[in-house]
């Protein structure tokens, strides 16, 4: 090649950072980008519209925050992006601490003010807080100032958010680096294959877990999160082990109607799973992180051996001390220990004695859920609500919620006849996420029926996104259970024995109008009777639907764990001797 040849070549390679941008966005596997317009979005929204990327705006900023995050939460790695102009950005900053703390991929890109304002005081600046206001937040954070690093820094950003134990990536990039030329080359990128454990490692699980006599799977939203469902499964069927999952971020692994799968531990878990898992010697703990609601505020009594599996190793021996502690990916490791069986011939059948224990602990829970919602009355029940929709849901369905008791009552209740991706983490649980994360998890999973079953207290934030699902065309079943009220806040303070007038939410809002306005058709439902035809017209109908159900506030959670507080925030702490409050936390873990 001579030297005219190569400068010809050299001006061809240069294109604007935003155009770059885009590029290694499509280098990364990045298949869609949320965001929402202003100030210096303009080069790098244009970029990625022509480049011909799939994208969407939301109505706000912390909406298309959840939509990416819902997206990317059944993808299991950073398959969408986020931009938002910087002060926008602020806006969406729950969500970048919801994936930290959900351990969920996200990539935000905020667009800063160009570098020429600074000291100049210019119209929203904030050159010097966004960086340090969201890098606490973040798990990669990191600010770009000239257009030569954005290739790189999509790069890091993009697997710092779907490797290891996923996080949120954040990018400041000032406006500068979006319209400044660069010919820094874009190289594809392939993630690296998640870490698996040693033959040792291995070998002594399996030894633990020969020599138990009452072993129990304990399966948390990591397996989910590694894509590791049928390996879990194979797994117990070799070993004949029981599995129990977690109550929310655990659900939906396997069929409930697996002979093997004895329920749902936690706070509002099945008391049948409670007490199975704390009669066991040994606990097979995999991509679960012993959070609060799991185990009953970490009242829950422990078996003399735990094996703990995690892709983090900070999470291992954090609150209590394992008997071994494995670093790995729950899918991996899994199927290492499938091969490992399979050679050496491990594998055995269910006894008898398992296979009656476990069907005995569901018939238990199957006839206390059946006391918990009967024959409704007026207002609905909300465990009668949950049933009629797990009769009229196909198997797979994915099942949204947000936050509150409705929630809890959910990810215990339903009933999952197949396996189901779960689109939202169990930890963060924030107001106004349930619509738009079940807009994310449809545009992930088209074939899926989507069901965004939303408190009335959330509805309030997210709400606007109905217009999104009617200009889009999108599917989505959002069953909204409208008590008038805040309910886990409402019952919370009645046992604090105090009153709450912020808990009690109006009953004049017109749901039903108001989706309607915004171009999605939808019913109220007041009467029992009424529900099993509003689901069947919502499933029958084109596009998205809302049904607005009535229900009753004085109906409880019901704990699942005897003499155990389960949300520790809501209740009044004891007094000690010297009069200094103290969370109620005397038979916890580690003591």
């Amino acid at each position: 090649m001579n030297a005219i040849e190569e400068q010809s070549v050299q001006k061809d390679a240069r294109r604007g950072g935003a155009e770059a941008i885009a590029e290694a966005l499509r280098a990364c596997d990045v298949e869609m980008v949320f965001g929402y317009s202003g100030g210096g979005t303009g080069p790098l929204v244009n970029a990625i519209a022509v480049s011909g990327l799939a994208n969407m705006n939301a109505r706000t900023e912390l909406s298309g925050a959840w939509m990416s995050y819902g997206y990317n939460r059944i993808k299991r790695r950073a398959a969408s992006a986020c931009v938002f102009h910087v002060i926008g950005t602020l806006h969406a900053s729950p969500v970048v601490h919801g994936s930290k703390v959900d351990g969920t991929p996200l990539f935000l890109m905020a667009i800063n003010l160009d570098a020429a304002l600074d000291f100049r005081e210019g119209l929203q600046h904030s050159v010097d807080e966004i960086y340090p206001a969201l890098k606490p937040l973040a798990k990669y954070c990191k600010r770009v100032v000239t257009p030569e690093d954005l290739p790189l820094a999509v790069r890091q950003s993009v697997i710092a958010a779907s490797t290891g134990r996923p996080g949120a990536s954040v990018l400041d990039i000032g406006f500068q680096a979006l319209v400044e030329k660069t010919s820094c080359p874009v190289e594809a990128l392939e993630l690296p294959v998640a870490p698996a454990t040693t033959l040792e490692a291995v070998d002594s699980m399996l030894e633990m877990l020969r020599t138990a006599k009452r072993p129990v799977i304990l399966a948390g939203a990591g397996v989910h999160m590694a894509n590791a469902s049928a390996e879990l499964k194979e797994f117990a069927e070799l070993l004949a082990l029981p599995i129990t999952s977690t109550s929310w971020g655990g659900r939906g692994l396997l069929s409930d109607e697996h002979e093997l799968f004895a329920g749902v531990v936690g706070s509002f878990g099945w008391n049948s799973a409670n007490e199975m898992v704390q009669t066991s010697d040994l606990w097979f703990a995999i991509g679960t992180t012993f959070s609060q609601m799991t185990t009953g505020a970490w009242n829950i009594q422990k078996p003399g051996k735990v094996i703990h599996v995690d892709i983090d190793p900070n999470q291992l021996g954090k609150i209590f001390q394992p008997t071994l502690g494995v670093t790995g990916d729950a899918r991996q490791v899994l199927r290492q220990l499938i091969n490992r069986i399979k050679e050496k011939h491990l594998g055995r059948k269910p006894a008898k004695e398992t296979l009656e224990l476990i069907a005995g602990g569901k018939a238990e829970w199957h006839a206390y859920h059946n006391q918990l919602s009967g024959e409704s009355g007026v207002p609905i029940n909300q465990y009668y609500l949950i049933s009629e929709m797990s009769k009229a849901f196909p198997a797979g369905t994915v099942m949204v919620s947000d936050s509150g008791g409705h929630a809890f009552m959910l990810y215990r209740s339903f009933h999952f006849v197949d396996y189901a991706p779960m689109a939202l983490g169990s930890r963060y649980m924030s107001l106004g996420a349930g619509l738009p994360v079940a807009i994310g998890a449809k545009l992930a999973a088209p074939d899926r029926t989507v069901v965004c079953y939303h408190g009335d207290g959330g509805f309030y934030y997210d709400l606007v996104e109905l217009s999104t699902l009617a200009e889009r065309k999108l599917k989505v079943v959002v069953v909204l259970d409208n008590n008038h009220c805040l309910y886990a806040n409402r019952q919370g303070m009645k046992l604090w024995g105090i009153q709450n007038p912020w808990c009690e939410l109006p009953e004049t809002t017109d749901f039903v109008a108001l989706a309607r306005s915004l171009g999605i058709e939808g019913e109220q439902v007041t009467r029992p009777q009424e529900i099993a035809g509003a689901l069947q017209r919502a499933m029958a109908s084109e596009g998205s639907y809302l049904i607005d159900v009535v229900t009753d506030p004085e109906v409880r959670i019901k704990r699942a764990i005897r003499d155990v507080i389960p949300i520790l925030s809501d209740r009044k702490p004891p007094q000690s001797a010297d009069g200094h409050p103290s969370p109620p936390l005397e038979n916890s873990w580690p003591k």
